[in-house]
């Protein structure tokens, strides 16, 4: 057998162009994505990469052995501070991602009670449907019941939803600002409100939003009110790595006070080497992307933060009226910030997502959930703003003769139903033939991947789970 591990290296030029060649296919900042990708230029890009080979030696496990890690985390959480009118005394940690500063928000959450209120032996949070998925990640992680709370027709949490549902043991309450898939800020002052009178905390949800609402705000735009000056939020993650522009992964999560904070740390002396603590999920972590973050902070500016912040929105506006002025399209929400979805009135809004892509654009197509349909993701960044009149036109020609909504087969439903019940009818099921059936071969998506679309729109939310499951194992075989 041979083995995959060579005895002798390669050159250096072997294994770069090797990696280049495993890159070939990845999505590019090329102004076409509009999902995944938040780019704010060429220079932008080029600090960050210095930056980020710069700073990757140093481990913020141990700020006393790497000082610079700590003057780094403390001049980024000040300006995230300072960005989203934080009070005195307030004070933050920079996480790997938004994933983690969710997580370690319920962890400071469910903490911070089980010292306060020891009584409360179930916790759960008041969560929106469209709150980010993170959130039913850290609550499976952390044992935190979650409670749904409904939202309007504007996808906005409906607030005496979320206080027919409050109880004594709702340790947090949970906004967006925005939530991802509408652009919509939720009504934080009144639910914060509600958290308050009932002795809960309660988080935003800025990770989208963080960089760009404080920035639309000082161009004089009407933001609504989401952050500390809101009386009643406690804490508060806005991700760096999306429109802050650094590269992945770093994030922040923001306490109202230390006491919160504390609840967030893990610390250990009950075992026979060094004594640890840590204020995120991992111990040993480079500073690379904290140091990069840092650059771009300095490169960048808040003027420059304002223009890219003034060029998406009004980019945003102009793609907000093209939806709303085609025929056969329908636009889900008015968005507060530069990221929106639309469907389709008549036509098949998969198809519609295929012909986008057949066109060179990336497009981000969604399924039904709750009040939300099948529809359209669209994310806006300095890049593909600058794209939008191609990108109009081509939206345009797209929509027209439309085929009208079609559903899978019959039989293919009734497959994933057996792999939803699980037992002997699943385990008969390959899952190397199944993705094959579907068309996705090495983890590429066929060119045509509305017939993969339609399949899981018309899944059950259960049965989509376990395909998503099925799918990441087989490319990991």
């Amino acid at each position: 057998m041979t083995s995959v591990f060579p005895e002798h290296g390669r050159s250096q030029e072997e294994v770069l162009a090797a990696l280049a060649d495993h890159r070939a296919k990845d999505l590019k900042s090329d102004g076409h994505a509009f999902a995944f990708v938040y780019d704010a230029g060429d220079d932008a890009r080029a600090i960050a990469r210095e930056a980020f080979v710069a700073s990757m030696g140093a481990n913020g496990l141990d700020p006393t052995a790497y000082p610079s890690t700590r003057k780094l985390e403390n001049g980024f959480i000040a300006t995230c501070l300072e960005l989203v009118r934080a009070p005195q005394g307030a004070v933050g940690t920079a996480t790997a991602g938004g994933t983690e500063s969710v997580i370690l928000a319920v962890k400071a959450a469910r903490d911070f009670f089980r010292k306060t209120r020891p009584e409360i032996t179930a916790p759960k949070m008041l969560l929106p449907e469209t709150a980010h998925a993170c959130f039913h990640k850290a609550a499976a992680y952390l044992g935190v019941e979650i409670v749904t709370v409904d939202v309007d027709e504007t996808f906005r949490a409906k607030v005496d939803d979320a206080r027919a549902k409050m109880t004594k043991d709702v340790i947090l309450v949970v906004g967006s600002a925005p939530s991802y898939a509408h652009g919509v800020v939720d009504p934080i002052p009144e639910l914060a409100a509600l958290a308050k009178e009932h002795g809960a905390l309660m988080h935003v949800d800025a990770c989208v939003g963080g960089w760009v609402l404080p920035f639309l705000r000082e161009n004089g735009q009407d933001v609504p009110p989401f952050d500390f000056t809101v009386d009643g939020v406690t804490s508060l993650s806005m991700d760096m790595h999306k429109y802050g522009f650094a590269p992945k992964g770093v994030s922040a999560v923001l306490m109202r006070d230390r006491a919160l904070r504390d609840a967030q740390y893990f610390a250990c002396a009950k075992w026979s080497g060094y004594s640890i603590v840590n204020s995120t999920t991992l111990g040993s972590k480079s500073a690379a992307a904290l140091g990069a973050a840092v650059a771009v902070l300095g490169h960048l500016g808040r003027a420059r933060y304002r223009e890219n912040a003034k060029k998406m929105w009004s980019a945003t506006e102009k793609l907000c009226e093209v939806v709303q002025t085609t025929p056969g399209l329908r636009l889900l929400a008015k968005p507060d910030m530069n990221l929106f979805a639309f469907t389709t009135t008549e036509g098949d809004v998969f198809e519609l997502a295929d012909r986008m892509t057949a066109r060179g654009w990336h497009v981000q197509a969604t399924y039904a959930f709750g009040a939300s349909p099948a529809h359209i993701h669209l994310t806006l960044d300095p890049g593909n703003s600058e794209n939008v009149d191609a990108f109009a036109a081509d939206l345009r020609a797209a929509t027209s003769d439309l085929p009208p909504k079609q559903e899978p087969p019959a039989q293919v439903l009734m497959l994933l139903g057996q792999l939803a019940k699980g037992g002997e009818g699943a385990a008969k099921i390959d899952s190397s033939m199944l993705l094959g059936a579907l068309g996705i071969v090495d983890g590429q998506m066929p060119s045509k991947s509305a017939p993969i679309h339609r399949l899981l729109n018309a899944a059950s939310p259960d049965v989509r789970e376990k395909l998503l499951v099925l799918f990441i194992g087989e490319l990991f075989a």
